[in-house]
């Protein structure tokens, strides 16, 4: 069952995106990355509004994505993108005007600000906007690529697509500013400033809890064996590192399996080995 709260979230998340994304990015003919900056080019060369194309890009990802994410991720990431094309439907309607005179450095400051707490705010809430997201989770299941390094990529791939189709350097530098500001404000509102996550559970339902983190995060696990002092009984431990984006899936599966599991969350600043920096083969990521 989806939880009120998170959908709440999910769609003030939304709401605070498109309206950096409409009344700010747009008008001042900035750009994005992802499946969002195609958006834009589309809209730019053939006025296709951003939120009807929204949905047309991202249903075919969906229909992609549906035996690949879990149902809950899936749902959420639906609500998050139908929330996004809802919202900015709804602002075309509005006519407002930010009056920052054509200042693109205020524009990509603020912009940043308002995109990149739209999108914490819906990645902590467990959800996503779809788009590069769910590729990024389709590629990591079938290469040894990460899903930031697979998003990074296809960020990159469209700006450079931008550049091409409007010789706009000038601009796209400006964009440039912006997704850096919107990367550090989702860092700082989903997760404290951390890219991963150590999670340490304590369960009697340990092996299940494991088998389940394999099949549905995809991260790795290490069991431990620890004794409870005053009980004086050998369990499992659970240890496993995950990046940001999945720390709300991972305490809802775990919160599914075992409600009454002990967990412990901390900060990794630097994670070295398989999934992180080393492929399946144990070999480094190419740079």
């Amino acid at each position: 069952m989806l939880r009120a709260k998170n959908l709440f979230f999910i769609l003030i998340g939304a709401g605070l995106f498109s309206f950096g994304l409409y009344y700010l990015i747009i008008p001042n003919h900035l750009y994005e990355g992802g499946a969002t900056g195609i958006n834009l080019i589309l809209y730019y060369l053939f006025g296709i509004q951003p939120w009807l194309m929204n949905i047309l890009i991202n249903i075919p990802l969906f229909i992609i994505g549906w035996k690949i994410l879990g149902k809950r991720t899936l749902y959420y990431s639906l609500v998050g993108t139908l929330g996004v094309t809802a919202w900015l439907a709804i602002f075309e309607h509005i006519p407002i005007t930010i009056p920052l005179e054509n200042d693109l450095i205020l524009v990509a400051i603020l912009g940043g600000i308002l995109m990149g707490a739209g999108l914490g705010i819906i990645f902590k809430a467990g959800g996503t906007t779809g788009g590069s997201d769910i590729l990024a989770r389709i590629g990591h299941k079938y290469t040894s690529y990460t899903i930031g390094q697979i998003i990074l990529a296809f960020d990159i791939f469209v700006l450079t697509l931008t550049i091409l189709v409007f010789h706009d350097l000038r601009n796209v530098l400006y964009t440039l500013m912006m997704v850096t500001i919107v990367s550090r404000v989702i860092d700082f509102i989903s997760d404290g400033n951390y890219g991963s996550k150590g999670v340490m559970i304590v369960s009697e339902k340990s092996h299940e809890l494991a088998q389940a983190i394999d099949e549905n995060i995809e991260r790795g696990i290490t069991l431990i064996k620890a004794q409870g002092f005053y009980s004086r009984k050998e369990i499992d431990m659970v240890y496993s590192v995950i990046y940001k984006s999945q720390l709300q899936e991972m305490k809802e599966l775990i919160h599914r399996i075992d409600p009454h599991a002990f967990i412990t969350i901390t900060d990794a600043h630097e994670v070295l080995g398989e999934g992180f920096t080393l492929d399946s083969n144990k070999q480094p990521f190419e740079k």
